[in-house]
């Protein structure tokens, strides 16, 4: 279970006090003596401050003892199971290596990440108790803030966890749970710094410390997809993009923008441990529309380090790059893939591409990208370099990594900019212009008119497009007589 969300709620409190009613459930209903359970924090003076302090006041002398033993335990008295609650911190995982604990409790669990979680829960057995128990509190935010709001939060589990996805239990911490909190300590965090102020005072799981597109948001940059297919008009331009990968994964996307530059990402492949001719092939697969014609794609930047030869060649003794490869066995009617932007800088300009896109609303995404929208909202900033997005590798059930949000950056930095509307558009639109500004639709205008008003159009276009294309010059130049 996961005590969870807003500052002040009493969580530290909570977890000590429960350890102790374990201790008296075990003595009593199951008759178990010496029951040891373990609570823990991240470190020795953060177990002193929230934890050893608090019990040394809280708990009264003829409930047990509090050891002089660095690091402590309390033992409860034996006329009461002789139980022990064992204080510990979580420095160094492998001193719990031959541990038993009938239950564990973790102080802000999402300052650790998901291997500690693993690492406790095979320490959870006792002679006597068929069911160990796990707790833990914490507030939103941290390094482990992705893996603990899958599995309590957004119940997203492994394949290996699905048979005890029931056991995961979220109760919700406000600080109106604890009554010796006031109610100015709520409206101090109110005032906290915006993406702050969502974590300790709004308990609100959908932000991430140091967030670096703390503006997207669901509901305003998601689309449906059928949503997108209709926006997309034929003339829009539209590329894929891709970021390789074979154990970690691989992922691509696929994009149209307007003249406008509003760019609508409406198609995604992800996947491990695929092949080079296999996803040539599902690339080829996935680009059709939806009447089954080819779609006519600009272009495919692709990660720059495809370029290195793939130990998957079919020729050992005349090996091919990676890029190759899928080069080869892509359909006809698909672009070949070129390295994306990698010069210095180019990563942090990309995202930051992205990031003004997002503030804009200039950049949608359709629902079928599930993977883009779950990493874009766990990318945060690099501690060392805060223009930067912190490099975080795939970890099944851990975090989403940032392999989709690489492979829409490199789609987004290389396709930005000037876009060409079709001359029969433009006519088309003038036309419509032409017939609204007389209270009338195109198919009122008979029949003669559409169409000269249509030609008089496509030809002032055309002559406007071709003044643009014309070199300029010095005029009459000067030169001497002979």
């Amino acid at each position: 279970m996961l005590y969870g969300g807003e500052a002040g709620g009493g969580k530290s409190y909570a977890l000590r006090w429960w350890l102790v009613l374990f201790l008296f459930w075990s003595f009593k209903v199951l008759g178990l003596r010496n029951v040891r359970v373990g609570l823990f924090c991240e470190d020795y003076p953060n177990l002193v401050d929230r934890q050893i302090c608090k019990i040394a006041v809280e708990f009264p002398k003829w409930l047990g003892t509090l050891t002089s033993t660095k690091p402590p335990d309390f033992k409860l008295r034996d006329e009461f199971g002789g139980g022990v609650l064992a204080l510990r911190n979580l420095d160094k995982l492998e001193k719990y290596k031959s541990a038993e604990f009938a239950a564990i409790a973790v102080d802000e669990l999402t300052l650790h990440p998901l291997a500690t979680f693993n690492w406790l829960r095979f320490r959870l057995r006792w002679p006597g108790v068929e069911r160990p128990k796990f707790l833990a509190a914490t507030n939103p935010g941290g390094k482990g803030h992705s893996w603990v709001k899958n599995y309590w939060h957004d119940k997203k589990f492994p394949a290996e966890l699905q048979s005890e996805a029931h056991q995961f239990k979220l109760v919700r911490s406000k600080s109106s749970d604890n009554p010796h909190v006031s109610d100015r300590y709520h409206e101090r965090n109110l005032t906290l710094p915006p993406d702050m102020a969502r974590m300790v005072a709004r308990g609100d799981w959908n932000v991430f410390t140091g967030q670096y597109f703390p503006q997207f948001e669901e509901p305003r940059h998601v689309i449906a997809q059928d949503e997108a297919f209709r926006a997309i008009k034929p003339w829009w331009t539209r590329w894929i993009s891709g970021d390789w990968g074979y154990e970690h994964p691989a992922c691509y996307h696929w994009h149209a923008k307007d003249e406008h530059n509003r760019i609508i990402t409406y198609r995604e492949l992800w996947d491990r441990r695929v092949g080079e001719t296999d996803w040539a092939k599902r690339l080829t697969a996935a680009s059709y529309d939806r009447d089954g014609k080819p779609e006519r794609l600009n272009s495919f930047p692709f990660s720059w380090d495809a370029g290195r030869q793939s130990p998957r060649s079919p020729n050992p003794k005349h090996p091919k790059s990676i890029v190759q490869l899928i080069s080869d066995a892509l359909g006809p009617h698909m672009p070949k893939p070129f390295p994306a932007d990698s010069s210095p800088g180019s990563r942090m300009s990309g995202f930051r591409l992205m990031s003004q896109l997002l503030d804009a609303d200039m950049w949608q995404i359709s629902d079928a990208c599930p993977k883009l929208i779950q990493c874009l909202p766990t990318l945060i900033r690099d501690e060392d370099a805060t223009e930067q997005v912190l490099k975080v590798d795939y970890a099944e059930g851990d975090t989403i990594g940032d392999d989709p949000a690489d492979s829409a950056r490199m789609g987004l930095q290389h396709e930005f900019g000037t876009a060409v509307v079709p001359v029969n558009v433009v006519a088309d639109r003038r036309v419509a212009a032409y017939a609204a500004d007389r209270g009338k639709e195109v198919e009122d205008l008979d029949p003669t008119s559409n169409h000269m008003l249509h030609l008089q159009a496509r030809v002032a276009e055309q002559n406007k497009r071709r003044s643009r294309g014309r070199r300029g010059g010095y005029g009459r130049v000067w030169r001497p007589r002979s």
